[in-house]
């Protein structure tokens, strides 16, 4: 997939603009966006502050006492245009693997995904552990990535009361897109399973554009992740 979408360049602030590509939740166009961000950095221009991408947007924030949008926006085209020519292609990214518990004690909305699918709960989580997902974009808390796309028949709407209280590593749904609450939090999206071994840093691992698969587990395996987790956190808190 080369570079090959348009955009448009709109104002964003006394200080920032926004690259504006198709308004919608495709893996494709949010690759582009990060191909522009990648392209942006390595540039490096002596007035940029910020990058910050989202999923069909770029926003740009500039120093106003070394440029001006005028000038920001004219610079930018050139790199669209640049990066249209030169068939620039997404580069590999991390993948990362965990390993899923999909058993009930775990899987908190696992009655009402099942209700609203019409899907047996071994079939909600053979669906949700057989694809491959894509690193939207990460926002909401350190180190929530917003992943995509969940299956068709998989497809629930977020819950209509939030919890006040997810347990860190939680695996959920809402709608097109699954995510792993990073740490202990409110939220409103259906809980399926938990992550065996996950730890406050764990999170901090994937990146924007990176894939991400999971694998199911039983509880008696997640036990033991979990015992062995237990154990090489203590050894690295003393390494420390």
């Amino acid at each position: 997939m080369a570079f090959n979408l348009q955009a448009s360049i709109e104002i964003a602030g006394v200080d920032a603009v926004m690259i504006v590509f198709d308004a919608k939740v495709d893996k494709q166009i949010n690759q582009q966006v990060h191909l522009l961000r990648e392209a942006i950095i390595q540039a490096q221009p002596v007035w940029l502050s910020d990058v910050v991408a989202a999923y069909h947007t770029l926003m740009v924030v500039y120093d106003i006492q070394r440029t001006t949008f005028e000038h920001v926006q004219h610079w930018l085209k050139a790199q669209l245009i640049e990066l249209r020519q030169r068939q620039v292609t997404p580069k590999v990214a991390g993948i990362h693997e965990y390993f899923v518990c999909y058993e009930p004690e775990f899987a908190l909305d696992i009655e009402r995904v099942c209700h609203y699918t019409g899907l047996s709960a071994e079939e909600v989580s053979q669906r949700h552990s057989a694809e491959t997902y894509h690193v939207y974009t990460i926002g909401f808390a350190p180190g929530f990535a917003y992943l995509g796309d969940v299956p068709n028949a998989l497809q629930v709407a977020r819950l209509d009361t939030p919890r006040t209280k997810v347990p860190a590593g939680s695996v959920a749904i809402a709608n097109q897109q699954t995510a792993i609450y990073p740490r202990t939090s409110p939220g409103g999206w259906n809980i399926i399973g938990r992550v065996a071994g996950w730890t406050d840093r764990s999170g901090l691992k994937l990146q924007a554009g990176d894939q991400v698969r999971f694998t199911s587990v039983s509880k008696q395996r997640f036990l033991e992740i979990e015992a062995n987790s237990q154990s090489n956190h203590i050894e690295e808190r003393h390494d420390d």
